[in-house]
């Protein structure tokens, strides 16, 4: 029986983490608490199951999520049994940076691209996962995969 487009895309992205997984020394899993990240999360855990996944979750924290959410993500780590990294700019947390007094395109630049920059080297990342979808934007057909 073939495979609907969905368990094609399934499949071609288990495919991929588990090769990540293999051939990279120290690959993370950006994980927002977003709709997209969660659908990668689950991907994660079914790629490995019944297996722990083998590289960390990373949430670059930028202070304006909601509580609940933030709940939320510290209770599936805990349930899940995944390690997950938390990062926060600290520049942008000394200046009390936010997107209603500072514009959100500063805000977004500091707590979130900067941020991921900082996280990214700190720990020596060599391999980062993203569950930007190619069928939302023009651009995001043209990034690499793998």
């Amino acid at each position: 029986m073939a495979l609907t487009h969905l368990q094609q895309l399934e499949a071609e992205s288990i495919k991929i983490m588990r090769e990540v997984a293999a051939e990279f020394e120290n690959p993370v899993m950006l994980y927002s608490i977003g709709k997209d990240s969660s659908v990668l999360l689950h991907l994660a855990r079914k790629a490995f199951y019944p297996a722990k996944i083998p590289f960390p979750l990373l949430h670059v924290d930028t202070n304006w999520k909601f509580k609940e959410m933030i709940e939320f993500r510290d209770r599936l780590a805990k349930e899940y049994g995944f390690d997950l990294i938390v990062h926060k700019n600290p520049e942008g947390l000394a200046i009390d940076i936010n997107p209603f007094v500072h514009g959100s395109a500063k805000h977004t630049d500091i707590m979130k691209t900067q941020g991921l920059k900082q996280a990214l080297d700190k720990y020596g990342f060599d391999a980062a996962f993203g569950g930007a979808r190619r069928d939302e934007e023009k651009s995001r057909a043209k990034e690499r995969v793998y």
